[in-house]
Order: structure tokens, then sequence, then C-alpha cells
């Protein structure tokens, strides 16, 4: 970890914390005794479920990782909107933004190159949901926008975050 990094985690992880990471990550329902039991069977670290929990809170304050409840994505409806700004109103862009920003709905913004530059993904409890919020998001924000296309997202095949991106190494 680059210590010039201001991005990076005050906390530096050795390996039974980025070991712990990693089996959250592959199970995040997994209890704290289990979590006990397989540190010591698969990576031989003997470690109490009292000293992970500590381990865990002390991560979760110094923001190395953070709780996060995801429920069933079966239960919503998920609209995936690309949109492209025009450069004319650019100066205005913020509010768009904070617009998105601070949308109960949306849970995912990014920005790609291309015409469609921003895409958003938003969660929706149903189609009148959805179809309520972009009329909302092009009225308060239509001179902003150029193009903007909707595809709702009818299967979700793969929705999580791959154990084997936490590294291995630990210098």
């Amino acid at each position: 970890m680059d210590e010039s990094d201001l991005g990076s985690p005050i906390m530096r992880l050795d390996k039974t914390r980025t070991l712990l990471i990693k089996e959250k990550i592959k199970n995040p329902s997994i209890t704290l005794k289990e979590l006990s039991k397989r540190m010591l069977s698969e990576y031989g670290i003997k470690i109490s479920h009292s000293r992970i929990a500590d381990i865990l809170r002390e991560m979760k304050s110094n923001g190395v990782m953070r709780e996060v409840v995801i429920p069933n994505e079966n239960y919503f409806i998920f609209a995936f909107i690309e949109f492209s700004s025009k450069n004319e109103n650019f100066k205005d862009w913020i509010k768009t933004y904070e617009f998105l920003k601070k949308s109960p709905n949306v849970i995912l913004i990014l920005l790609v190159d291309g015409n469609r530059r921003w895409k958003v993904l938003g969660a929706f409890r149903s189609f009148r949901e959805v179809t309520r919020w972009l009329h909302e998001f092009a009225e308060k924000n239509g001179k902003e926008l150029d193009t903007l296309d909707l595809s709702i997202v009818y299967k979700i095949h793969k929705f999580s975050f791959p154990h084997q991106l936490v590294s291995q190494d630990w210098d």
C-alpha cells in the first residue's frame, strides 16, 4: 500500500485482516464462530470469534470495509438509463449530477466513453415507479440532456464482488 496515496485506508492490512475480508466477501452472512473455524482450517490461523469481531469492528470504523445489505434482486425492477449531456448547458450539469447522487433509486452511476457517456442503474419497486422517476428526471434536468435511453433489466445473472480481487500479497 502506497503511503502517499490519499485514497488509501489509514489501517495497514496484514495477512489476517486480508483473509477475513476475503472470507466475508465469499460469504457475507458467515457467523463469527464459523469464520474462526474457517480461518483455522483454511489458513492455519487460530483466532477467537471475539477477536474476529473486534477486528471487523475496527476495520469498519476505519473505513476499510462496509457492511452492506444486498436485498434479493428478484424483488426489484432494475432500470438501466443511458444519456448524454448537452455541451452548451454543461455549466448546469452539477444540478443533474446532484439529482442522481441524491436519488434513493440510483444504485450506480458510471461515466464511460462514447456517445451516451452517462450510465445509471436504478432499482425500483414497480414499472410505474420507473416511469415516474424518469419523468421527474427529464422534467428537472431536460435542458442538460441530449439523449436519453431506458432499458429494463429482466434478469441479473451475476451480482457479487469476487473474492479473488482481494490480494494475497502482504509484503
